[in-house]
């Protein structure tokens, strides 16, 4: 076999350390047949990541750390993280693709620190981005590519303005905005070529101060008429969102324990004085006592075959005792102290083994149960007493970046809805709730976002200005615990549901890239992608310009834009 410019590593991945040998791998896929494709933090379902699986084909989900077997050409930019200043005193900087966003927990090369972070370094200098998602752990070359957004109509993640790309004949240009092309880059997937650079228009520094409460979905005590075209004393839905600058509502459909959780924030001037972050889950015993006790719910829940269960507990309790010993160890407790917090931690163990093989053994005993325990996990807000916060905008914006992914790992569909229909859609769905009951809610909850309008040609926000998608977006997250059973996004999967009855009811929507799409009817969704997104025939030709061979263009993405595998 043709030996590359560089060696592949231990791990399954190249390592490339400059676009010299970014280059040289690009053309040896290209003269030898394969595929090249390149990983950030997998936060994007991994068939869409890497280069085709063969033989033992890992499952198509997020956080999938190991490249697929086969001699294909899978890159890892840990060693490509540098940040380099163009212009300070204006915020221009130009950054590696590998770079974190923030530290990412499970950086399998074992590289990424809060300290070495991009928003941290931007930070120290006084500058920040507009937006961020739920988490910070994503590269930067990630999180560009797959089209992602913060929750918030107002601010967009636009602060990239040029990239430094090598296409699929091994050609390294940058692609600023006077490029004619230019908005084909922001949301490409990896299909137009392999990202080597990033340069940024950073903005001042800023704070974000904002609340979070548990409520009735409609009522006086409400944030917003949920349903309805708002009143004298609430905003409607879409009302709601276009005028809370960053906000996300956490809706519990499910008959008997219905409620949403909304967390809301707006910007304020920067300042290091008494600041209190947002923590969904505090980094201590408490914390991860909780999420395994709620890991332990939703296992229950979504699973029904015991041995399963139990094996599945199991490994929730062993990442708990993990996690206790690494506190432990670079925390600042007695040695008293030390011990008490180790002999709750192993009570709590037994506990949950306990109720798990109770429970487990009595089959469907927590789905009568739901109603009841749900509410211990997420209770109604008493007036006076909801959670505030306020702080720097990196550290509390992201607010998700508490939640550990072994306990509560979390795959979704995000569907983007022009704003307009927002509160058709809620009764579509709230429809379908009661209607479908349990099969139709699921045992989890869903999101709602704000979504910016966007120039990207395949973003799911793209607008030409005179559109529905002007402005923005509604954005329905579709949560499944990634350790249920079954395939949420097949023919009658769980997530059909909520894709069909939007077409049923001609709701124009898209899709997020990044996540769970329809793995059936490939001609059916190609034509959908294709009549939904104006600029999807540019792209596509544009993608066979920089990438004639082919060498960037999977049968995952082959199949799901062309309806051809």
């Amino acid at each position: 076999m043709a030996k590359t410019h560089i060696p592949i590593g231990a791990d399954g991945f190249y390592h490339p350390s400059d676009e010299v040998e970014v280059i040289a791998l690009v053309k040896f896929a290209r003269k030898h047949g394969k595929q090249v494709r390149s990983r950030g933090a997998t936060h994007s379902v991994a068939w869409s990541i890497y280069t085709d699986p063969v033989g033992n084909i890992p499952p198509n989900r997020t956080l999938q750390q190991a490249p697929p077997p086969g001699d294909q050409i899978n890159i890892a930019f840990d060693k490509m993280r540098s940040i380099e200043w163009i212009d300070e005193e204006s915020g221009i900087v130009e950054a590696g693709p590998g770079i974190n966003l923030g530290c990412d927990p499970r950086d399998p090369f074992h590289v990424s620190t809060l300290e070495n972070s991009f928003l941290y370094q931007i930070f120290e200098k006084g500058w920040a981005v507009n937006t961020l998602g739920g988490i910070t752990h994503q590269t930067l070359a990630g999180f560009t590519a797959t089209g992602s957004a913060g929750g918030s109509t107002r601010y967009a993640w636009d602060n990239a303005i040029a990239f430094r790309i090598v296409d699929g004949k091994g050609k390294a240009e940058w692609i600023d905005r006077d490029h004619p092309d230019f908005h084909a880059y922001p949301t490409s997937m990896g299909l137009l070529g392999i990202v080597t650079k990033l340069r940024l228009q950073l903005v001042p520094m800023y704070n974000i101060e904002g609340s979070e409460r548990t409520t009735p979905i409609s009522g006086p005590d409400a944030p917003m008429d949920f349903f309805g075209q708002g009143n004298g004393n609430q905003q409607s839905l879409e009302e709601y969102l276009k005028q809370t600058p960053y906000t996300r509502i956490v809706w519990w459909p499910q008959k008997g324990a219905e409620r949403i959780q909304t967390w809301k924030a707006s910007r304020v001037d920067f300042t290091q004085d008494n600041l209190k972050p947002y923590q969904q889950f505090t980094p201590n015993l408490a914390g991860q006592t909780e999420q395994l006790f709620a890991s332990l719910f939703f296992v229950l829940l979504g699973n029904t075959d015991f041995r399963r269960e139990m094996a599945l507990i199991w490994n929730k309790i062993a990442h708990y005792l993990h996690n206790i010993a690494n506190l432990l160890e670079h925390g600042s407790l007695t040695w008293l102290w030390r011990l008490i917090t180790y002999v709750l931690a192993l009570l709590a163990s037994a506990i949950a083994i306990l109720l798990g093989l109770i429970l487990g053994i009595l089959q469907g005993s927590v789905r009568v149960l739901f109603t009841t325990l749900m509410p211990l996990f997420n209770p109604m807000t008493k007036v006076g007493q909801e959670t505030t916060f306020s702080d720097y905008y990196w550290r509390s914006l992201c607010m998700d970046n508490t939640v550990d992914d072994v306990f509560l790992g979390t795959e979704f569909t995000e569907i983007w809805v022009p704003i307009r229909h927002a509160r058709k859609v809620m009764n579509l769905y709230r429809d379908m709730f009661d209607r479908g009951g349990p099969e139709a809610t699921g045992y989890f909850s869903t999101e709602i976002y704000g979504g910016p309008p966007s120039a990207g040609w395949i973003d799911p926000g793209y607008t030409d200005g005179s559109d529905e998608y002007k402005d923005g977006t509604v954005r329905i997250d579709v949560y499944w615990f990634r350790d249920n059973q079954g395939v949420p996004n097949s023919d009658e999967g769980f997530f059909d549901q909520y894709w069909n009855i939007l077409k049923d009811n001609r709701i124009p929507f898209r899709l997020h890239w990044g996540k769970f799409v329809p793995r059936y009817d490939f001609p059916l969704w190609a034509e959908h992608y294709r009549a939904s997104l104006p600029k999807f025939d540019d792209f596509m030709s544009l993608r066979e310009k920089r990438d004639p061979d082919g060498i960037f263009f999977t049968s995952y993405w082959r199949e799901r834009l062309t309806g051809v595998a």
